[in-house]
This record gives structure tokens, sequence and C-alpha cells, in this order.
């Protein structure tokens, strides 16, 4: 176990790649994604990508994404598995908090798993507050043929048209159809896309609907179903994995317009889905019926597996009001921070 008093952080370079490969190999048995999109977020205008080093050799790191000029998104912190429980996350939470104040944020959120439990005690301590919880499902590439074959069965076909929608727009009945779902609500106005959410935006959805891909069906009866799905942002392009981000409406017609995407983008590159929806509710049966798997599934299937968290204004204020170290000054391991 190593030990150190003093952590310097600063902006990440294309040369800290090799330590952050290092360090994450430790993570999720050395499938971690970081390695997958670091040099993205070294090159991105838009993030802040910090480095922790203790006694010039990184040791952690962490991200804040800025979704929108107000709207930050924490992510990625990870910590030398040989430097934990010596503060280096708390030393990069706080410089990643100050990013937040310097870049305008108004909301600061982030993801978390149920199982990361020194994180959750951390973040909680600190402030931030739950605000909710999803289950977490996937099906691999191999099982993924016969998932799609079960949809199929279920999707009665008399009477509903099922197609895709290109470019929604702000007022599509599409877009305020997302905007108004449960999972949206549930996250706050947030848009899940596995582990990350976006702002239920116009602009978000669109921008998913391009990602990804989106349907809806409809009958002559006026009832309607509506889904959403991005492609995932912690694998690689080829690797084909689509995320549900909202499949809701009337029952029978989720039915059909899953099963039509599912046919549809298995022809475009679609080779694995996952999503986080809504615990204990319809996409969930509906997901255990065709054979997806539940990550965690010693957890009951209502209870959350991921967890999303935000840390209020009036504490960004109180937090921001106390005398803080100037950027590059050494910071004793204690220090504030955030652990994710």
């Amino acid at each position: 176990m190593g030990s150190a008093g003093i952590v310097m952080t600063r902006a990440a370079t294309l040369d800290d790649i090799p330590a952050m490969v290092r360090i994450s190999a430790d993570i999720w048995d050395g499938d971690d994604y970081i390695p997958r999109v670091a040099k993205e977020w070294v090159g991105d205008p838009e993030g802040r990508f910090i480095v922790a080093e203790c006694d010039g050799v990184v040791r952690g790191f962490g991200r804040l994404a800025m979704r929108t000029p107000t709207d930050g998104w924490l992510e990625g912190l990870r910590v030398d598995s040989s430097f934990r429980r010596h503060g280096v996350a708390r030393v990069i939470a706080r410089r990643l908090l100050e990013e937040a104040l310097d870049a305008g944020a108004k909301s600061l959120r982030f993801a978390t798993s149920c199982d990361n439990i020194e994180s959750i005690a951390l973040n909680e301590s600190l402030g931030f507050v739950r605000i909710g919880g999803f289950r977490h499902f996937y099906c691999d590439p191999q099982p993924l043929p016969a998932v799609i074959q079960a949809a199929q069965r279920h999707a009665g076909t008399a009477g509903i048209e099922a197609e895709r929608v290109h470019s929604p727009g702000p007022d599509d009945t599409f877009t305020l159809a997302i905007q108004g779902s449960i999972t949206v609500a549930g996250a706050r106005g947030m848009l899940p896309s596995g582990f990350v959410f976006y702002p239920a935006s116009a602009h978000f959805i669109a921008e998913m609907a391009q990602r990804g891909c989106a349907f809806t069906a409809h009958d002559g009866n006026g009832r309607r179903a509506v889904l959403l799905m991005d492609t995932s942002s912690e694998m690689w392009p080829e690797a084909g994995e689509f995320v549900i981000s909202v499949l809701e409406g009337d029952y029978s017609l989720c039915w059909a317009v899953l099963s039509h995407a599912f046919s549809e983008m298995s022809g475009q590159g679609m080779r694995s889905v996952s999503g986080c929806v809504p615990c204990g509710g319809m996409v969930a049966a509906m997901l255990t019926e065709i054979g997806f798997e539940m990550w965690h599934e010693d957890i009951p299937p209502d209870m959350p597996t991921v967890l999303l968290y935000e840390y209020l204004p009036e504490l960004q204020r109180k937090i921001y009001s106390q005398p803080h170290p100037k950027r590059n000054e050494p910071v004793p391991m204690g220090a504030l921070g955030f652990g994710h």
C-alpha cells in the first residue's frame, strides 16, 4: 500500500494516458472503459480532465463534462489501487468542484453502481443527494438473435404502424413523449444512456436519435409508444452496443416498437443491447421476459443497481465559500472531494 502526504492536481495530457491505462487495469477485471475514451476526454474543449500526482507520479484522475453551459456531469474518477484510502479521490474531487464553479455549472450530477459503497458513503457525506435509481439490463452478442426473435413473437402487427424517427424536432410528438416519460421524471429531467445521463432537452433527444435510433408506433385508436436508443459511450464504435434510454407507451405497442427497432438495427450493426430502466416496471418485465440479463441478479428486481446523485446549488455555494488551495498548490491528504 503506497503512502504520500501531498497530492498535486493538474490538467490531464496525452502523456498521462499510459498511467491511466495502468490504473484502470484494476477496475472491472481489466475491462474499464477509460482507456477507450481517455484520448477523447483529453482533447475535449468543453470538459475538464484532471490528474492527481503523488511525488510526480499520476495516482488518480477524474473528469467534469459540461453537458450545457450550466449542467455539469462528473465521471471517471479513478485512484491507483495502492493509493486508495489516502484521500486522493477527495483531492481530485475538490479540484473538480472548483472547475465546475469556474465553468458556471448550476447543476452537478453523477451516477454510480449500488455496490460502490465507499464512493456512496463519501459522496453522501459531502452533500450529494440521491435523486434517482435505475435497474441495469444487458444482452450480449451471442444471445441477441434469440432475444430479437422473442420480441418479434410478442409483437402484434394488426393495425399497428411502426416507423423510425430520424430528426425529432422540439415540438414533435416524439420529443414531447420522451420528455414526459416516467424514465425522465425518475431521473429528474435526465435521459439515461447506460451509466451516463444527459439533460432531456430537445437537443439531446435529437442527438441520441442520430447517434443511435428513435422509433414510434401507433394504431387507429390513438395509442402510441416511443423508443429512444443511444450508442454506448463506453465501448468502441465497432462494438455495436446500443443502449435503451426510454421505452414508453401502450403495452402492446411497446412490443411492436421494440421488435421493429431490434429487427432494423440488427441489420445496421447492432451487436448487443443494454439499458438502465425504471425498477420493477413494465419495461423491466419486458426485457426479462425476452431474455435480457439483470446486472446484479442477487439484488431484488425492484431495487436499483445504478444510482443518480446531484450536488445541490445551495451546497455548492457553501463549499465554494470555504477557503481552498489554489490550482496546482500542494494539497494535504484528506481535503474535501468527490468519490465516483
